[in-house]
C-alpha cells in the first residue's frame, strides 16, 4: 500500500467571503491539484478520498461563480429596466401621457420589475427599526418578513384622499459596506436582497469577547416629491406653495386632521451606572473550600520576648537578657556552669484559616416580554450586573475593615476645624511612621492606604477655597503625588462610607462636606483575595420555568475569601474641615463648609 498523498490545496468552506479573484485562484488550484494526483501511478483509497474532496471543492467553486454571475445579471437587468422606466417618465413629462409610443413598456421577455415602492413602504412602516434589532440583538438569519409584520403601520400615505396622484414619500435603501457580490452604494431592491447582505456581513465579522462589534450594513434615506434647499428661488417656493395649497391638496390636509399618526415610541433606556473604585488586592485561586496559612511572627513579637533588651535599650543588658551582655567575670564564673548564655528556641507556628463565602444573583425574565421588548431585559441585566459589582466590592472592603484594628484617632491631627489637606496628609504621615517603626520596616517601604473616593474631592474643594488656587490646577495626579512622597499608595475606593445616613449616595442629598473619614493602613501584601468555586451558568431554560413561560435570563455565583496574612491593618479616623484656611488664618473661628 502506498503512502498517503500530500494534500496541497484546501478550499475554504464558506466561499461567500472570498473575492472574485481569490475564487478563480481556488478553482484553478483545485483543478491543477486534481490533475496532479490523477497522474500518480500508485492509487490508494486515500488518493480517491482526496480526489473526491477536490471534486466537491471544484463543484462548490463553480456553483459560487455561477451564483455571482446570476446576481450580477439580475442587478444589471434591474438597472436596465429602471433606466427604461426613467426614460418613459421623461418622455411623458415632455410630450404628455399620450404623446408618442409607450416608451415605458419593457421589451418582450423582460422580467417583471421589482416593486421598489412596496419595499420602501415596508421600511417606512418600521421595518428599518426591526432590521437594526435583527442585526444587533437577534440571529442574523431571522426572516425579515416577520419583523415587517410586527412593525407599527404608521405610513402617513394611508390617510391620503382617494385619487391623489402625488408620488408618496419613500425610503431608498443602499448598501453601506463592501461585501462580496455587493458594492458600496448599490441599491437594495428587495427584502431577500437585504437578508442576503445581512447574512454575508454576519459571516465575515469576527467573534469577540469584548463589547459587541456592530457594523453598518445598509443606509436608508427619505425621498420626497418636492425638496427645498438653499438653491430654491423665491419664485419656485411660491409656485410650490400654490401647488400644495391647491383645492385637492387642501382636501388631503383636511382629511388628515393633523399629524393623525401616534407619537413614535423610544425603546432605549437611560443607564449611567458604572463600576469603578473597586478594591485592588493580590488575588489567587482556591481549589478547595478555603485556605490555611501560618501566623507570621514579626519584629514586634521579638521585642516582646521575656528578658529582652531590644526595646530601645530600655531594659538593662545582663548575662540573662537577649541579647546577652557577657563580661570577663561571667566567663570566669561559667566554669562552674553558672551563669550560662540563654538561647531562644524556634516556636512552633500557629495556623489561621479562612473559608470561602459564595455570592450569587439570579434574574428571571418572561419569554414573551424578552421577545417583544428585549431592550428592557438587556437594560435590567446591565443594572443588576453593575449593582452586583458594587455590592461585592463593598463586601470585600467590609471584610478587610473587620480584620483591622478598632478605629484610632490621630491625636493632634484630629482637631475639628483644621484644613483638609494638612489633616489628612499629617494624619497619614503620623500613622505610616508609627507603623514602620512598630515592625522595623525600611523608611521607604510602601504602605497601602484605603480611603473613600470622596475624600479626594474634599481635598480639591479645600484647596479651591485657598487664595491663588484654581480648580483646574488640582488634578488627581497631583494629589496622588503628595501621598506618594510619603511612600504611601492610596486606593480611592467606592462602596465604603457611602449610601448610609448622612453619607454620599443616600436618598437625602448632601448639603455639606463631611468632617471626618476612616482610613485603612497596612503593609503591602497584608491582605490577599481568594477566588474559587465559580459557577456562571448564564441563560437557563428548564421545564418548570417554561411552564410559566419564563426563563432565567442570568445566573451567576462566585466564591471569595479575604485573608489577612500580614501582621496588622490599622483603621484611623481623621477629622477635617473644608474651609481653605492656611498659615495664620488657622486662628480664625469660622466654622466648616463656608
Amino acid at each position: 500500500m502506498g503512502d498517503k498523498p500530500e494534500e496541497l490545496v484546501n478550499v475554504p468552506q464558506d466561499l461567500t467571503l472570498v473575492s472574485d479573484a481569490e475564487l478563480e485562484t481556488y478553482g484553478n488550484q483545485a483543478v491543477a491539484e486534481f490533475d496532479r494526483i490523477n497522474a500518480l501511478d500508485d492509487v490508494t483509497s486515500d488518493t480517491i478520498t482526496y480526489g473526491l474532496r477536490l471534486a466537491d471543492d471544484i463543484d462548490r467553486v463553480r456553483a459560487e461563480v455561477a451564483a455571482r454571475n446570476a446576481r450580477s445579471a439580475q442587478v444589471a437587468e434591474a438597472n436596465r429596466v429602471k433606466l427604461l422606466k426613467d426614460q418613459a417618465n421623461l418622455k411623458a413629462r415632455v410630450h404628455g401621457a399620450d404623446g408618442g409610443s409607450d416608451g415605458g413598456t419593457a421589451p418582450a421577455g423582460t422580467p417583471a420589475p421589482v416593486d421598489v415602492e412596496a419595499i420602501a413602504a415596508a421600511a417606512a412602516r418600521g421595518a428599518t427599526t426591526a432590521l437594526v434589532n435583527v442585526l444587533g440583538d437577534r440571529v442574523a438569519g431571522r426572516a425579515l418578513s416577520q419583523a415587517t409584520e410586527r412593525a407599527t403601520l404608521n405610513d402617513a400615505r394611508r390617510f391620503a384622499p382617494v385619487g391623489s396622484e402625488a408620488p408618496p414619500a419613500k425610503l431608498a435603501v443602499t448598501a453601506s459596506v463592501d461585501i462580496p457580490g455587493v458594492a458600496r452604494g448599490d441599491g437594495v431592491d428587495s427584502i431577500d436582497r437585504m437578508v442576503d447582505i445581512f447574512t454575508r456581513k454576519a459571516k465575515s465579522m469576527p467573534v469577540t469577547s469584548d463589547a459587541p462589534n456592530y457594523q453598518l450594513v445598509a443606509s436608508v434615506r427619505n425621498e420626497f416629491e418636492h425638496t427645498v434647499d438653499d438653491r430654491t428661488s423665491p419664485s419656485q417656493i411660491e409656485e410650490l406653495f400654490k401647488h400644495l395649497t391647491s383645492p385637492d391638496k387642501k382636501d388631503a390636509l383636511v382629511a388628515a386632521g393633523g399629524w393623525c399618526a401616534p407619537s413614535e415610541i423610544r425603546y432605549d433606556f437611560f443607564n449611567i451606572a458604572c463600576e469603578d473604585g473597586l478594591i485592588d488586592l493580590p488575588t489567587f485561586g482556591v481549589s478547595r473550600g478555603g485556605i490555611q496559612f501560618p501566623v507570621s511572627p514579626s519584629l514586634a513579637n521579638v521585642f516582646g520576648t521575656t528578658n529582652q533588651a531590644f526595646g530601645g535599650f530600655s531594659v538593662a543588658f545582663s548575662n540573662a537578657t537577649i541579647p546577652w551582655l557577657w563580661s570577663e567575670a561571667d566567663d570566669i564564673a561559667s566554669v562552674t556552669g553558672v551563669p550560662d548564655k540563654p538561647c531562644i528556641r524556634v516556636p512552633c507556628p500557629t495556623f489561621s484559616e479562612e473559608r470561602l463565602e459564595c455570592y450569587g444573583v439570579c434574574v428571571t425574565a418572561g419569554n414573551l416580554t424578552d421577545d417583544a421588548y428585549p431592550e428592557a431585559t438587556r437594560n435590567f441585566l446591565q443594572l443588576i450586573m453593575s449593582a452586583h459589582a458594587h455590592a461585592m466590592n463593598g463586601r470585600l472592603i467590609a471584610l478587610m475593615a473587620a480584620k483591622s484594628t478598632a478605629s484610632i484617632d490621630t491625636g493632634g491631627f484630629a482637631v475639628t476645624g483644621q484644613p483638609v489637606y494638612q489633616q489628612i496628609y499629617g494624619g497619614l504621615s503620623l500613622a505610616a511612621t508609627d507603623y514602620r517603626a512598630r515592625y522595623g520596616m525600611c523608611q521607604d517601604d510602601v504602605l497601602e492606604v484605603v480611603a473613600p473616593f470622596w475624600v479626594k474631592e474634599t481635598i480639591k474643594a479645600d484647596l479651591a477655597w485657598r487664595n491663588g488656587v484654581e480648580v483646574r490646577q488640582i488634578p488627581d495626579s497631583e494629589i496622588n503625588a503628595h501621598f506618594a512622597a510619603l511612600n504611601v499608595r492610596v486606593q480611592w475606593v467606592n462602596d465604603w462610607q457611602v449610601r448610609g445616613a448622612g453619607q454620599f449616595g443616600n436618598a437625602t442629598a448632601m448639603t455639606s462636606w463631611p468632617t471626618s473619614a476612616i482610613f485603612m493602613l497596612y503593609a503591602a501584601g497584608t491582605f490577599i483575595k481568594g477566588n474559587g468555586l465559580q459557577l456562571d451558568l448564564g441563560v437557563v431554560r428548564d421545564s418548570t420555568l417554561n411552564a410559566n413561560n419564563d426563563h432565567t435570563a442570568a445566573w451567576s455565583e462566585e466564591c471569595h475569601l479575604i485573608a489577612r496574612v500580614g501582621h496588622e491593618s490599622r483603621r484611623y479616623t481623621i477629622n477635617f474641615c473644608v474651609n481653605g484656611k492656611t498659615g495664620a488664618q488657622l486662628a480664625s473661628t469660622s466654622g466648616c463648609n463656608l
